[in-house]
């Protein structure tokens, strides 16, 4: 047995450098499958994180087949999703710089689908559904206005005709369904003869409040006699979705849990009566939670205890068998096709991975991975799920990673710093899968816990609406609680503590540093600082998003001022290290540029890094290593490490008063 090196926590040195991290950032995107192909979008950070189209199957190794000059990713939402539509050999994508659909066959060049919009994303496209004759798509379009204003926004559900558009002739869109404020999921019948679809209203998001529709369809791809079949107060429903005899299906949580329902001569059956969740919050469209094998067997991702699982639904029987798979999270994605169940999946010691199942006898086999640097085990630090005490006498959730290095330790009686991570969403979740970017820390000698505060998917409604209102308050709480725990247990620096947090948890780690002094350092990428200025200068998708976290605007604005960190810079007493993206939409760069000039005012020791190119999050390989170093410099000198790292300097504005 090798005698481990004692070095200080933190000060390690590590394989998994930022610039091998980033050269394996691709990300995985929409999945779908068609006549033994499958087909998924994955990104390239060395080429300015352009997405691609890539295709594997039928004897076929994966291979590219999204021509160069273009990039897959519709901006609908902002936050995309559903960017590609298959069938037969007709391949329909949006097209990132003009958010144009273009009808691509086979692998021949792609022609436009859709006229050129008056300026630039004025039009924008997702959820493409195409007929099974091949002669029309059903979509989700979203309109802009050129004043800017969100409300202004009008989405709506179109048909487009797909009749000869091999000639290159172009056809504007035809509007079959309007008048909701969002639209998602259109789905097709079996026969062809129904079209179902779920819509919302401000100022409920998707995870609030969805109804679910269904309209006659002809054979043209026009519809009739629609009606509304679901649309309760509090009941989110989520993708429904046709069984192969006509049956229709989707996801409730009128339970208090998202479980799987059935609707059959006009009863709703439960199928998966369990306090687990079966679906996914919408901040994308696209994603799914279960497949048909036939018109008998279902197979199913659900989410429980912080972790999800993936099991089988015979629903003559009515029984639910869980798949033991060595994997932790899903991805939001499950496709079937001859015999064999297509997901993207992850675990503990293992990234995003393309993954086609036997179900015959349940082999896995890897088609396309993530590039990330694959540390050895010894090396991976494995999630602990912690459930600790917070406000109100409940109990909230977490993730803790341990400082491992194969090759080194901490000196004797010290405890290692520790990063609190705060999520963004808010409503998103932790996981406990294989993540580069918390192995990049514990493998220098940093601990780590990832916390799933009250307003996280994946523990139930009751839990997922914590957040209602009290949005910079239990989200807060609970980082702190968790830190507390931590620290008291004897498992963490008390002296070393530092918060960070993108997006919403770059908002929650703002107001951690305004209301408590527990922490020695924090870092924002593209946090939320002033919520006035967001919610005047927010995207259509969002803009109502803080009604329910924070109160109706106007009427609620003291408590805007009251939880807004800008508001509050004199409480900060610990450096801020600020990254920010310059052309982000939903987090706007003026936030960041707002908090820097007012830590500047209060001679607050910190960092303003505006990363070129960049939306909200960072795609383009130098940027993600640009980020990474500058954190890992900021910690260095708080804390008072050496990184073994050959980091770029890091200059910090009123560094002499740390």
């Amino acid at each position: 047995m090798t005698t481990k090196i004692q070095k200080n926590y933190g000060s390690w040195p590590s394989t998994m450098t930022a610039d091998k991290l980033a050269e394996g950032g691709h990300r995985f995107g929409h999945l779908s499958v068609n006549n033994g192909y499958v087909y998924w979008l994955e990104s390239l950070p060395a080429e300015a994180g352009r997405v691609v189209i890539n295709c594997a199957g039928n004897g076929k190794a994966a291979h590219k087949i999204t021509a160069d000059g273009f990039s897959v990713r519709t901006r609908l939402h902002e936050y995309g999703g559903a960017d590609f539509s298959v069938s037969g050999e007709i391949i329909i994508f949006c097209n990132d710089s003009d958010q144009r659909l273009y009808l691509q066959r086979g692998e021949n060049t792609p022609t436009p689908l859709t006229p050129l919009p008056e300026f630039k994303h004025a039009l924008r496209y997702a959820d493409m559904v195409i007929s099974s004759n091949g002669e029309w798509l059903i979509c989700v379009r979203e309109r802009h206005s050129q004043n800017g204003n969100p409300l202004d926004v009008i989405n709506d559900i179109v048909r487009i005709s797909l009749t000869n558009n091999f000639i290159k002739d172009v056809r504007d869109p035809e509007i079959i369904v309007r008048g909701a404020d969002f639209y998602s999921y259109p789905r097709i019948s079996p026969n062809g003869k129904t079209l179902a679809w779920t819509s919302w209203d401000h100022p409920n998001m998707p995870w609030d409040q969805t109804a679910l529709w269904i309209a006659d369809l002809d054979s043209s791809g026009y519809l009739s006699n629609a009606r509304c079949l679901v649309n309760n107060e509090n009941e989110s429903i989520y993708q429904p979705a046709w069984c192969p005899d006509g049956e229709l299906h989707f996801v409730s949580d009128r339970s208090g849990w998202w479980n799987i329902y059935s609707f059959r001569d006009g009863i709703l059956n439960a199928l998966t009566p369990l306090n687990a969740e079966f679906g996914f919050p919408q901040w994308q469209f696209g994603t799914c939670s279960y497949t048909f094998i036939d018109s008998h067997t279902i197979f199913a991702v659900y989410g429980q205890d912080g972790r999800e699982h993936l099991c089988k639904i015979e629903l003559d029987l009515g029984h639910i068998t869980p798949i033991e798979l060595p994997y932790c999270n899903y991805q939001g994605g499950l496709y079937y096709d001859d015999n064999q169940l297509f997901f993207i999946a992850a675990s503990e010691y293992k990234g995003p991975t393309l993954i086609s199942l036997n179900l015959n006898n349940l082999s896995a086999t890897d088609i396309s991975q993530t590039r990330s640097l694959m540390l050895t085990e010894q090396n991976i630090s494995v999630a602990e799920a912690i459930t600790f005490p917070t406000g109100e006498n409940k109990k909230s959730h977490a993730f803790f990673y341990p400082p491992l290095n194969s090759e080194y330790q901490g000196k004797l009686a010290e405890l290692p710093p520790l990063i609190v991570m705060s999520h963004g969403g808010p409503t998103a979740a932790a996981s406990a899968e294989f993540n580069g970017s918390i192995q990049f820390w514990t493998n220098r000698g940093f601990a780590v816990v990832d916390v799933n505060y009250g307003g996280s998917t994946g523990f139930g409604r009751e839990y997922r609406d914590r957040l209602k209102g009290n949005w910079g308050i239990i989200d807060v709480e609970d980082c702190i609680n968790a830190t507390k725990y931590l620290v008291e247990r004897g498992s963490v620096d008390e002296a070393r503590l530092a918060i960070r947090g993108g997006s919403a948890g770059g908002y929650t780690t703002y107001c951690a540093l305004t209301n408590y002094s527990i922490f020695s350092a924090g870092v924002s990428r593209y946090g939320v600082a002033d919520l006035s200025c967001l919610v005047k200068e927010s995207h259509k998708f969002e803009v109502r998003y803080l009604d329910s976290l924070i109160g109706p605007w106007p009427e609620a604005e003291a408590i805007y001022h009251t939880r807004s960190p800008i508001n509050h810079t004199d409480k900060f007493n610990c450096p801020v290290l600020l990254l920010q993206g310059d052309e982000d939409a939903v987090v706007p760069p003026a936030q960041s540029i707002a908090m820097a000039e007012a830590l500047d005012k209060k001679y607050i020791p910190h960092a303003l890094i505006i990363l070129a190119g960049e939306q909200h999050g960072f795609r383009k390989r130098e940027n993600i290593c640009l980020a990474l170093e500058a954190e890992l410099n900021f910690y260095g000198q708080i804390f008072k490490l050496t990184p073994a790292d050959n980091l770029t300097g890091l200059e910090l504005k009123h560094k002499n008063n740390i």
